[in-house]
């Protein structure tokens, strides 16, 4: 049975999805006891963003609910999933280390390229 797997997404998130796809499929790894890496790079690195802190009143006072992606990678941190975003594709899209969420490693090519080089089987999306 495979153990070590690295799930690599690259596409850009869609809005107005009520639940990311690929997302979701990496919890079912962690179900199964599979020790799961997810890599983050090109546009994707914008699905480890930390939503901003809503402040002041809602205008129509219906209450703002945090993205899904943000949920489901503090879900997939809390079950012990190591989430990775490439330094690279961080910097492209003009974002940093403190724009993530709590957790999520940034690395640079030379840890990337070690993370795909030990995993068992590598997963894209």
């Amino acid at each position: 049975m495979v153990r070590r797997v690295v799930s690599l997404i690259r596409w850009a998130p869609v809005a107005l999805r009520g639940a990311d796809p690929v997302l979701e499929a990496n919890a079912y790894a962690v179900a199964e006891a599979v020790d799961i890496v997810l890599v983050l790079r090109g546009v994707a690195v914008e699905l480890a963003v930390a939503a901003p802190a809503v402040e002041g009143p809602d205008p129509a006072e219906t209450g703002l609910p945090q993205p899904i992606s943000d949920l489901d990678l503090v879900g997939l941190l809390e079950s012990g999933v190591d989430v990775v975003v490439a330094a690279e594709d961080l910097a492209r899209v003009g974002l940093s280390a403190a724009d993530l969420v709590a957790g999520v490693q940034v690395a640079d090519a030379p840890a990337l390229a070690e993370v795909l080089r030990t995993a068992e089987a590598v997963l894209t999306w």
